[in-house]
């Protein structure tokens, strides 16, 4: 290992044990979470710095790996932090959470908690698509909301451990949106990714529907017998 690299790698560690306690000091709850149609992806260690090269990280709470939700950093200067965050050593973090879904999205709520340098917030955005190519897309930008934020001195100049979210409501997009993608940047080097939360809530088809399915099936077994 170069010495560059040992030295991104003990300062990490060094600066990311305040905040790498694998829980939110203040977390934006859905109110949603846990009912029919949603999916909540969390992660709270990482295991690949660069996912041009090292591939995606998995959400931790979910059997690995399932497929449903990724995220990636494709800058290029980052390591794994001795406590599992990615640390943006060499510059600014470029951070892609992916989700997939199995019914029209209809709300998403996004919790970060980054530590040193933040994020440079106006680069915050939702993509999405209705998951066929060349199909309908679009993006949506809303304002953070700042659930914590403490002024420290990591080594590098004053930085700040912050816990922050971002909501958007899908629920008027005239698509079926099937694929979200959360985009963020970092304003400069040393900006330590802890943890990431991703709620996504779906529609959920009216019990008319699907007892209609039902009876479809029954239908479809009876004709093929």
């Amino acid at each position: 290992m170069n010495t560059r690299h040992s030295f991104a790698l003990l300062l990490a560690a060094a600066t990311c044990a305040v905040a790498s306690a694998d829980e939110w000091i203040s977390e934006d709850i859905p109110s949603w979470r846990g009912s029919e149609g949603s999916s909540y992806y969390l992660w709270d260690t990482f295991t690949s710095a660069n996912g041009a090269v090292d591939g995606p990280n998995f959400p931790n709470n979910e059997p690995f790996p399932s497929g449903n939700a990724m995220l990636f950093n494709f800058a290029d200067g980052a390591v794994i932090s001795g406590t599992g965050n990615i640390y943006g050593f060499g510059g600014p973090l470029n951070i892609h959470t992916y989700a997939y879904t199995q019914a029209d999205a209809l709300a998403a709520t996004f919790n970060v908690a980054t530590l040193g340098s933040e994020i440079n917030y106006a680069s915050m955005m939702l993509a999405w698509t209705n998951g066929i190519e060349g199909g309908e897309s679009g993006v949506l930008f809303a304002t953070e909301s700042v659930n914590y934020w403490e002024e420290i001195d990591f080594g590098n100049g004053v930085g700040a451990l912050v816990n922050v979210s971002w909501s958007w409501d899908l629920s008027g997009i005239d698509a079926d949106v099937r694929e979200l993608a959360v985009i963020f940047g970092g304003t400069g080097s040393h900006m330590s990714l802890d943890m990431v939360g991703l709620d996504v809530l779906t529609a959920v088809p009216a019990s008319g529907a699907l007892a209609l399915l039902g009876m479809a099936g029954i239908a479809g077994r009876r004709r093929r017998r």
